[in-house]
């Protein structure tokens, strides 16, 4: 089997996307790819991405030749061969590329031709970490702390095992389907169902089992590692929750805070000891689980890939993770990088430094599913629920969680003293031992109520500091409610990230008076830069924080910039449709040459990559939030995705010219398995109406149908009140698609109209090749060319027989949800892929 790449001779170069949205799987593998494949072309190499997510930006770039196929063995080896394809790059697709990768590798045979080299990690070391046993074996025997694993296949090896093992057990897929999931075994009567649900996810039906560690804290080490084996540790982070809630579930802290220096001394150690093992070129994720009483320490987790942990360091820091990677995986040592001029000289060689604190919060989709009368397990666990990710930035930690809570788009009201009272002592200690999505809220109603740090401590094994920080959140909030219209409160609750809507209601006033009542005492919110050195060097700051010090260092780029709102954390239904739509429209921008900066707090989403806008905000979405990077920076245009219907009408009321990218506030629901939803699809430049194409909608499934609709009358275009791309809707048994579809089919029973989901833009925009959101960002700003309206007179009267249709991911909601009744695909979506129905 070929080995590393050494000689780095790259001609023409695959990156292998990471396919479909799903619980731990964002934008942050597309987000990667995007940002330096524009790097790679520069170097002269030919640059190839294949992927099935009509989300991905990638597919867009012109930087690549691209390939817009469901990923399986048999496309990705038909692109390589016919393309010639000489090295392939797996890493930055995530864990799911790199098991798609590893069976191409396993499949080939000598009639395919020579392999293409792999970049970043050998072939023999990809198929070692996609097989954790063998893996764990080989750390073992490079001394590192690791859990024994067993591998079995048969309910009664398992029921064998647990004469030799004390419960509690964790239960894991060999060779998963999918990600991963842990499942942790408490009780004997729980053991047979968890080896059932892994089996059920394992390619081989096989199960790993080994002893649970619940309890423990969990940190994360990011570290880097070149050709030469020089290692950097660039990121670390720890969970407020212990090991036994999944990760992705916890609050969690950026830099650790709880930890001795002793300790995360000997996990770098460790991680630059498991990246020397691995010879790796590139970037490394390690979990570990450590006992604050005895100092044990072990590895729980090898992630050799980009992942969540990777592109949430790079924005915690302003380091260039994904640059620096790319560059290391194509043999460039640490010492010879050389980034773009909008990076620090020498920031590829820092180790980067913190002077503030970030939070990461999840976004859970319990609220939006019981609205809809659907209930779910709320009880956190070893299982993912949280479908989204926000971060809050601030100089304490006190400052970024509340922050990461308004960035949650938490209604105000719920996280204050008086919100939870209602709850009674047996529930609260019920919830308190057995973990759900209101947790921060919770631990702050126990703190109210006079339960004691150490008794809250030993109930949820969280660590005292953190207790201690809620109790000073809750002295601060007491103290400002009692002391109404005091400047020296209202300056202290500034300086610790409570918002203008928060102090508003603890006052009983409106949060414009809070706001007015701030400027006229001079109480100001300064931005500091997210900076590698921490500011210890000149580099070229692009992002920034708001707090209230006094020393500013944003200063407004252009009185012509643009501001676009981002769309913040994933959720069931936008998923990653939304921030699709706002980078391209950042990507659009840019092209057009405008000044732009982007306001969000999604660490996953494309938006942030460094190249896409001037300047970024990592903020809360929030009116007064908003408010005080528009006065800084003096936009010309504001553009926000139409969903966010409270913050338009707001930036109205204050005089702001606002773009709206159209979108309802929820998606709508899809037809059932046994109906048909057809659309005719239209585009309206705020002016006219041109017609684009018919599409069929089914359960999970959207086909465009070839047809031309050469024109369209009767429509009333006051009832469109922004550019952008509709469709009017329609049920119907059966249609007579040889004629041509007339205007007088519109009005009738049964139909109406709705901006197009931002998703279904994603893919006409893929299968017609028509760059639809580039064309609404142009229609917004009056910037449409004789091109576009030469190309928006004759898209109805093409005829397109493409035959990938959208169809909805395989997302498990039964296994991370278990959900009362069947999602809707459509109204909940979290991922959608490409299938051939040809």
């Amino acid at each position: 089997m070929s080995n590393i790449l050494t000689n780095k001779t790259i001609k023409k170069l695959l990156f292998i996307g990471s396919g479909v949205n799903d619980f731990g799987k964002e934008a942050e593998h597309d987000s990667a790819i995007y940002q330096v494949m524009p790097e790679l072309t520069r170097r002269g190499i030919e640059v190839f991405v294949i992927d099935e997510n009509p989300y991905t930006l990638s597919l867009e770039s012109l930087s690549a030749t691209t390939f817009w196929q469901p990923l399986t063995v048999k496309n990705l080896k038909s692109v390589i061969l016919e393309n010639k394809i000489d090295t392939v790059v797996p890493l930055f697709g995530g864990e799911s590329s790199l098991r798609l990768w590893s069976e191409v590798v396993q499949s080939w045979n000598y009639g395919d031709g020579t392999m293409p080299n792999t970049l970043g990690l050998s072939i023999d070391m990809i198929l070692k970490v996609n097989n954790l046993p063998i893996l764990t074996q080989m750390m073992a025997q490079n001394g590192l702390p690791v859990i024994n694993n067993y591998v079995l296949k048969a309910q009664d090896e398992a029921n064998e095992l647990l004469r030799q093992v004390q419960l509690p057990l964790m239960v894991r897929a060999l060779h998963p389907i999918q990600n991963n999931t842990r499942h942790i075994v408490d009780r004997l009567d729980d053991f047979e169902s968890a080896i059932k649900a892994a089996k059920s996810q394992s390619v081989t039906q096989e199960v790993i089992i080994s002893k649970a560690i619940n309890g423990l804290k969990e940190i994360s080490l990011e570290v880097l590692r070149d050709s030469r084996g020089n290692k950097l540790q660039i990121g670390a982070s720890e969970d407020m929750d212990p090991i036994g809630i999944h990760t992705q579930d916890s609050l969690s802290i950026s830099p650790i805070l709880t930890v001795q220096d002793q300790l995360i001394s000997k996990m770098r150690s460790y991680a630059f000891k498991i990246a020397d093992m691995l010879h790796l070129e590139g970037v490394l994720h390690v979990r570990f689980a450590v006992n604050d009483d005895s100092h044990e320490i072990f590895v729980i987790k090898v992630s050799p890939y980009i992942d969540q942990m990777a592109t949430r360091t790079a924005l915690c820091t302003g380091y260039p993770t994904m640059l620096v990677a790319m560059n290391l995986a194509i043999g460039v040592p640490l010492e010879e990088i050389v980034l773009p001029r909008n990076f620090g000289a020498n920031a590829a060689m820092m180790e980067p430094m913190m002077d503030h604190v970030v939070v990461k919060l999840p976004i859970f989709p319990f609220g939006e599913l019981a609205e809809a009368g659907i209930s779910v397990n709320r009880k956190l666990n070893s299982v993912q629920k949280s479908v989204g990710t926000t971060l809050g930035f601030g100089r304490t930690f006190i400052e970024a969680l509340e922050k990461a809570i308004r960035s949650a788009h938490f209604n105000n009201t719920s996280f204050s003293p008086t919100n939870m009272a209602t709850i009674n002592d047996d529930s609260l200690i019920q919830q308190l031992i057995h973990s759900e999505d209101n947790r921060v809220l919770l631990l702050i109603e126990a703190i109210k109520r006079g339960y004691e740090i150490d008794e809250l401590a030993e109930l949820t094994n969280i660590d005292e500091f953190f207790f201690h920080q809620l109790v000073h959140l809750h002295e601060i909030e007491s103290q400002i409610e009692q002391d109404i219209d005091s400047i020296s409160s209202l300056r202290r609750g500034k300086k610790y990230g409570l918002s203008d809507g928060l102090l508003a209601r603890f006052w009983h006033t409106d949060f414009n008076i809070i706001r007015a009542l701030a400027k006229e005492n001079g109480i100001d919110a300064t931005y500091k830069a997210v900076e590698p050195s921490a500011g210890e060097f000149p580099e070229n700051a692009r992002q920034y924080y708001a707090t209230y010090e006094s020393e500013n260092e944003s200063a407004p780029i252009s009185s012509e910039s643009i501001l676009v709102i981002g769309s913040g954390a994933f959720r069931m239904g936008d998923a990653a449709s939304g921030g699709y739509a706002t980078s391209v429209t950042l990507s659009e921008l840019k092209r057009l040459q405008y000044q732009t900066i982007i306001m969000n707090n999604n660490p996953n989403d494309a938006t942030l990559l460094p190249h896409l806008a001037d300047k970024q905000y990592l903020e809360p979405l929030e009116i007064s939030d908003v408010m005080k990077v528009v006065e800084l920076e003096s936009p010309q245009t504001i553009i926000v995705p139409g969903n966010r219907k409270k913050l338009i009408d707001a930036l109205k009321v204050l005089g702001q010219k606002v773009v709206i990218l159209p979108k309802e506030k929820h998606m709508p629901i899809g037809p059932n398995e046994k109906q048909s939803e057809f659309a005719i699809n239209l585009f309206f430049d705020g002016e006219k109406i041109y017609p684009i194409n018919l599409t069929q909608h089914m359960a999970g499934e959207m086909r465009i149908i070839p047809q031309m609709i050469e024109t369209i009358d009767g429509i009333d275009v006051l009832s469109l009140k922004n550019p952008g791309v509709y469709q009017f809707i329609w049920y119907q048994e059966t249609i007579k698609w040889q004629e041509t579809i007339r205007a007088s089919s519109f009005g009738k029973d049964g139909s109406w109209v709705r901006p197009m989901p931002f998703g279904q833009i994603a893919y006409l925009t893929k299968v017609m090749d028509v760059p639809l959101m580039r064309m609404i960002v142009r229609a917004g700003l009056g910037r449409l060319t004789d091109q576009d309206f030469e190309l928006l007179n004759t898209l109805g009267k093409r005829v397109t027989h493409n035959k990938l249709s959208l169809v909805a991911g395989d997302i498990n909601y039964g296994l991370h949800l278990q959900p009362n009744q069947v999602i809707d695909g459509t109204r909940f979506e979290i991922g959608v892929g490409v299938d051939d129905h040809g």
